[in-house]
């Protein structure tokens, strides 16, 4: 059968990299012999999506797949729309916003005709068989469709528990020259997922809405995958983009270990925790490739952390970022402004703490209480008439610092003009610091202060960066950018 999924469109932002669900439900129905197609709506947002949904009918699919996030589930329904006009092809629709409103949304879209909740591998392998006519609907796990003008909702599908039996995303169906990810080097850049799950409950969060399971790869399957990614696109830097890459410290140890050993000689980025690395395992994960780590650090305030149930202290996000300085890697800090009981004080903790961290890069988002998240249910106890619309199209978190941009569902103590300003301030006094530290490191501390302090003036800010690019200044005490491995 031929099979089109769809990965729609998401405010004006492109897509930085493939979603890899959609390239797990390509690759195994590939294996079963399909013909699947994947359409990235959000890799040009402008282009207008009547010429999208022409790309896909012109395709002539026999089954039409979507995935939506709860922020893109209304361009989604747009898409549907447009498609049920030109194909009476079946639809199906899965992902984040599918699994925590299961029935309501296909109660809603009559252009729907299934539904997937959780993981939707062996859900849609079935599915397919319901759609050859091979399998009654109502002994498919996961999944929701129409009976008699009524929806029924099947009960869960157990998680997979061998992901190593999964075959490895179908990256062939993407237009990966496409995606704007990319290492400091300029070379291509490739997204890798390790692990499924969370066991921690921050409130803001919705990893938790398939249970608060924590499943991982093989070291041995993950280098089987790398592997294959050098020899078919000859790519050597890669993203691992599971939120715990580090919380496994053994299956780690034993990654890096074959990595070293096999000489696969790559550049890697990964996310972590700050509670789970040591100066000993960052020096490893140096040697091994890592080049850049992500720190979900939050908040500036401990009270506020506790709060969101973030489970780490301010002095582990000190000691994580100090060690991961000392290993010679770079480190992202990410926080969120508008937590619930932030104030204009802790929200100016929070960008104090930014500061005086020696991160190399930092995102200030806005907290968004996203349905299926902890931080919706407490939301909507306190104010019982809150649901979900199609307002959530306004809910556009991420920051891109040239504008202010409104906060949505603001849950802090603070108006939603004065959490603008402060997302554009904590960038601006971040930027500051880090400039800061710059001229501390080529001049030494008082003299890099004083001549900072004096660079803040324009006028004399041109002379300083001359200054401090003079060989005989940059020998003097050189940048952690030259003392640490390059990316290439």
């Amino acid at each position: 059968m031929k099979v089109a999924l769809i990965s729609p469109k998401w405010n004006q932002m492109v897509n930085s990299y493939p979603s890899l669900g959609l390239g797990y439900l390509a690759a195994v129905l590939e294996r079963r012999g399909d013909e699947v197609r994947i359409f990235d709506f959000g890799l040009d947002p402008r282009r207008p999506l009547e010429e999208e949904v022409h790309d896909v009918l012109a395709f002539r699919p026999d089954l039409i797949g979507l995935t939506a996030m709860t922020t893109s589930y209304h361009s989604a329904q747009e898409t549907m729309t447009l498609l049920r006009a030109g194909t009476r092809a079946p639809m199906v629709l899965g992902g984040p916003h599918a699994t925590v409103f299961p029935a309501r949304t296909l109660e809603e879209q009559p252009a729907l005709d299934y539904l997937v909740f959780g993981e939707g591998e062996e859900t849609m392998l079935e599915l397919m068989e319901v759609i050859e006519g091979r399998r009654d609907p109502a002994a498919v796990a996961g999944l929701c469709y129409r009976r008699d003008g009524q929806v029924i909702c099947n009960p869960a599908r157990p998680l997979i528990r061998d992901l190593d039996a999964l075959p490895f995303p179908a990256r062939h169906l993407f237009q990966l020259e496409r995606y704007p990810l990319y290492a400091p080097d300029g070379g291509r850049m490739l997204t890798v997922l390790t692990s499924r799950g969370c066991p921690y409950n921050c409130s803001y969060c919705f990893k938790g809405i398939v249970g608060r399971t924590y499943r991982q790869r093989s070291p041995e399957n993950l280098i089987l995958e790398l592997k294959e990614l050098i020899r078919t696109y000859g790519i050597r830097n890669f993203y691992f983009i599971d939120d715990l890459f580090t919380l496994d410290v053994k299956r780690l140890n034993v990654l890096l270990d074959m990595i070293i050993a096999e000489g696969l000689d790559i550049r890697w980025q990964c996310l972590a925790r700050v509670d789970r690395v040591t100066p000993e395992l960052l020096r490893k994960m140096a040697a091994a490739g890592c080049r850049q780590i992500h720190y979900g650090i939050e908040s500036g305030n401990q009270e506020i952390l506790d709060r969101v149930g973030k489970r780490i202290t301010l002095e582990q996000v000190r000691q994580a970022v100090r060690w991961t300085a000392e290993a010679g890697i770079r480190s992202k800090g990410y926080f969120m402004l508008g937590l619930p009981g932030d104030t204009e004080e802790t929200m100016e903790q929070t960008i104090q703490f930014a500061a005086s961290l020696d991160l190399d890069d930092a995102m200030f988002s806005l907290t968004t209480p996203f349905p299926g998240t902890r931080l919706w249910e407490e939301l909507v106890a306190r104010n019982p008439e809150t649901q979900y619309n199609s307002d959530f199209s306004r809910a556009y978190y991420y920051n891109s610092y040239t504008e202010e941009i409104a906060p949505f569902l603001n849950v802090s103590e603070v108006s939603d003009q004065r959490l603008s300003q402060l997302a554009i301030e904590a960038r601006r006094r971040f930027d500051e610091s880090r400039r800061k530290r710059k001229y501390q490191r080529r001049l030494g501390k008082p003299l890099g202060t004083a001549l900072w302090t004096l660079s803040r003036l324009k006028p004399v800010r041109a002379m300083g960066r001359r200054i401090l690019d003079l060989p005989a200044v940059s020998r003097r005490i050189p940048l952690r950018e030259e003392q640490s491995p390059k990316w290439n």
